[in-house]
């Protein structure tokens, strides 16, 4: 009975956020920001059109374009439908955690421990990424953390599925999806997979078949990202890489503090410390080959992110991606964790129970203290997502049942809430009201002044 409070107290960590996250998602609604863009566009050219249309003309991301164009106002007006992103990220999410813990440290499914590590690892993301509401209610954001869970279906796949036909097709397409899913994403894994295919190569004296098909499907994704004419369409005609390196550098080392600042992911990281059983032998790599690749991996940072970023405009980093970043170092340092623990050797199963009792009850003592908690709480406490919710649908409703060609609607009063992203402009030029009232068959709708 004692050896279950780890499990209890995991499961509370974990259902707390779930609950203000499905709790809260139904109360969400598209938003004004490219929401309705992706909703008009695929519902006037379809979806597969629709898609080439943005990457023709605004995005390299072939498969993130491919994704948003399966928004729901493609397929209904009504906005109840926005829920289920939410929870299909969760469900997602928990899923592919629980079969990398189950396979990385052969746990049964009846091993409690597999179920605390899946709970847990999930919760402290929720709980730690600054952009956890565009990650999970704006349906644009999606595929930002959609593109982290690509990279852990990757691993997934890549070492723990036996089937090498079934594992050579997968792990393929998963590259393709990859690339063509988020730049930082793309960059992520092409700095960590290909200095591990040159090692292994190198070790093994040979290189193997699908270490060549791998490289061609990562070319020719690579060159539809970066050769795409959205992106041309995008870029400035002048880049300073000087200041592009300077400021990825200074990118990099904020999200490094952002990690470091964290106690959430300390608890965490201790937790894993004391909990997983020794792992795989043969994917514990010795310091000279981690030094190696993590060398390679930032090389190949810094050379692509400075024209990639610059290239296309960007020159700060939003919270969503910073959210994407910090669970790649989550993720991350986790695995020097589990390589200092292989060092240490295992814990006995009495001071086991007692280590994960302790930690756990700090992490759930430091909720009380946390920014995500505490504004989700606050959020629904309040019902400040459900009166937003009600002001806006009413809004939208007036836009659906009016015989005008000519629309304006009255501005939201209900502001205080994370889900107010925007107000809509009251120039009816303006993309946001365009999008609109292209989506609703109007000739015009803007912003009552």
């Amino acid at each position: 009975m004692f050896s279950k409070i780890p499990l209890f107290l995991s499961l509370l960590a974990w259902g707390f956020m779930a609950f203000l996250l499905i709790t809260l998602s139904f109360y969400n609604q598209p938003s004004i920001t490219d929401d309705f863009c992706f909703g008009w566009m695929g519902r006037e050219y379809g979806i597969f059109l629709g898609a080439y249309h943005y990457y023709a003309g605004w995005s390299g991301r072939y498969f993130a374009d491919l994704l948003l164009h399966f928004n729901p106002l493609v397929f209904s007006k009504s906005f109840e439908h926005f829920k289920w992103g939410t929870i299909t990220l969760i469900v997602i999410g928990f899923a592919n955690g629980y079969y990398f813990f189950k396979n990385a440290f052969n746990l049964s499914h009846k091993n409690p421990n597999l179920w605390i590590l899946s709970l847990v690892s999930q919760a402290v993301c929720w709980y730690t990424i600054p952009g956890l509401f565009q990650l999970f209610y704006w349906f644009s954001g999606h595929y930002y953390y959609l593109s982290f869970q690509l990279a852990i279906l990757f691993v997934n796949v890549y070492f723990y599925c036996s089937k090498p036909i079934l594992r050579i097709t997968l792990i393929a397409c998963i590259i393709f999806c990859l690339i063509g899913s988020s730049e930082i994403s793309m960059i992520m894994f092409s700095g960590i997979f290909w200095p591990w295919q040159l090692y292994m190569a190198w070790k093994q004296k040979k290189i193997k078949l699908e270490t060549i098909l791998f490289l061609i499907i990562w070319g020719i994704s690579i060159g539809l990202v970066l050769l795409s004419p959205g992106n041309k369409i995008r870029a400035p005609k002048h880049i300073d890489y000087t200041k592009g390196l300077i400021e990825s550098i200074m990118n990099f080392g904020l999200l490094l503090k952002l990690y470091v600042k964290s106690p959430l992911i300390w608890v965490f990281n201790l937790l894993l410390f004391v909990t997983i059983e020794k792992s795989k032998k043969q994917y514990l790599l010795s310091f000279k080959e981690i030094t190696g690749i993590l060398i390679f991996f930032f090389i190949s940072y810094f050379l692509v992110f400075v024209p990639l970023a610059f290239g296309l405009g960007e020159k700060f980093i939003p919270e969503r991606i910073q959210s994407l970043i910090l669970m790649y170092l989550i993720f991350g340092f986790g695995y020097l964790v589990v390589w200092m623990k292989y060092k240490v050797g295992q814990m006995n199963p009495s001071s086991l129970v007692i280590s994960q009792i302790s930690l756990l009850v700090v992490f759930i003592t430091l909720l009380f203290f946390n920014q995500n908690s505490k504004q989700f709480y606050g959020e629904w406490r309040f019902d400040k997502a459900k009166k937003y919710a009600n002001e806006n649908a009413k809004r939208f409703d007036l836009i659906l049942t009016s015989r005008n060609q000519q629309v304006k609607i009255p501005p939201i009063e209900n502001k205080n809430t994370m889900f107010f992203m925007e107000e809509l402009s009251t120039d009816p030029k303006h993309l946001w009201c365009k999008c609109i009232a292209n989506y609703y068959g109007k000739a015009d709708i803007h912003l009552d002044k």
